[in-house]
């Protein structure tokens, strides 16, 4: 990594913008849909009622949001990939090479296996605090992730949200970050930014934690495709304890529970420890 500059607005709002982008991708492409489906609505349905109408959109609306996560993903990644390519440029230029920091296969799968028990061990110490009670949106955005169409939530969730999420929250808000601060507080601001934009408390507590870890990965790595594969892991490991219902046999018995959450933090441990030597 760069040596530090010092800590200036310039370079707080260039480590945010990007996180502020995002977002504005994402309400744009929301409004697209509203609107098209808006037209739609109003041509096949036009002699019904404003209320019926209002409802029917807002119905589907809510039944696209991963369709318009997905598209607003699509868009996002040539952006924020084309952003990251010119920061790693920069450091290129200044005498930063990759070849000190290799790439192996074993980093890739300790990292996917320390993902994946880091994101149960979260879910099960999550669930053992009250926090659903004090998100009120949490229960719909749950049911919004883990329904509909299978192969959109694998693309959605398991896949494209991982890559653009890591280039944005790692690639780059985390390393501009870096350049300006000491590792462990440019992981804990950027972890922050994580948890705020998941916009619930409860998936923003989760996001925190986890996003440490991959602040983590990449302030080990130097490489963006660990963290994104360890996103990857730990998104596509819950989506299949949930489609296979084993969540539900987990969360359904207390010993159960218990030995899973205990089992997963020991190897998440275990993963981190052979990650550092590997």
């Amino acid at each position: 990594m760069e040596s530090r500059k010092r800590v200036t607005l310039g370079g707080i709002w260039r480590s945010l913008y990007p996180v502020l982008v995002y977002l504005c991708i994402q309400f744009a492409v929301s409004m697209i849909c509203a609107f098209g489906i808006a037209i739609a609505a109003w041509a096949m349905y036009s002699g019904a009622g404003y209320a019926d109408l209002e409802t029917y959109i807002m119905n589907r609306v809510a039944e696209e949001t991963l369709t318009v996560l997905l598209a607003s993903m699509m868009v996002s990644i040539p952006v924020f990939g084309w952003l990251y390519y010119r920061d790693v440029q920069k450091k290129k230029q200044s005498g930063w090479s990759e070849e000190e920091f290799s790439l192996t296969e074993g980093r890739l799968l300790w990292t996917a296996v320390g993902c994946a028990a880091l994101a149960m061990f979260c879910n099960g110490a999550i669930s053992l605090l009250p926090l659903a009670q004090w998100s009120d949106s949490y229960e719909e955005v749950s049911e919004t992730l883990y329904s509909g169409n299978v192969w959109i939530r694998i693309a959605c969730v398991g896949l494209f949200g991982p890559v653009v999420e890591e280039l944005v929250m790692r690639g780059l808000l985390y390393q501009r970050l870096r350049s300006m601060m000491k590792p462990g507080a440019a992981m804990f601001w950027s972890a922050l930014a994580f948890g705020i934009i998941h916009g619930n408390f409860v998936q923003g507590v989760y996001a925190f934690l986890v996003g440490l870890f991959f602040a983590w990965l990449m302030e080990y790595s130097h490489r963006i495709l660990i963290p994104i594969a360890g996103h990857m892991a730990a998104n596509l490991f819950v989506l299949l304890l949930e489609d296979c219902s084993l969540l539900e046999i987990i969360y359904g018995s207390v010993p159960v529970f218990l030995t899973t959450t205990i089992a997963s933090g020991i190897v998440f441990w275990c993963s981190v420890r052979i990650m550092k030597n590997a």
